[in-house]
């Protein structure tokens, strides 16, 4: 599985957010931390958006269980 590096913009339209949404989700701690590539740049890797992603499937999936 070839993963790829994206910037919070990049980011944003992945999942279908703004890109303040993205850094709330982080400060939460509820999305994936970006990786520091310098002093100022970083960028987060698709198969951990991707893996983010699949657990808000698998816990929609558990609660429509539940009901």
């Amino acid at each position: 599985l070839q993963s790829k590096l994206l910037k919070a913009t990049e980011v944003a339209i992945y999942i279908n957010t703004c890109k303040s949404q993205v850094y709330k989700l982080v400060q939460q701690g509820s999305f994936p931390k970006p990786i520091k590539l310098g002093e100022r740049g970083s960028g987060w890797l698709t198969s951990e958006i991707d893996a983010w992603l699949q657990s808000r499937v698998d816990l929609r999936d558990e609660e429509a269980n539940n009901d």
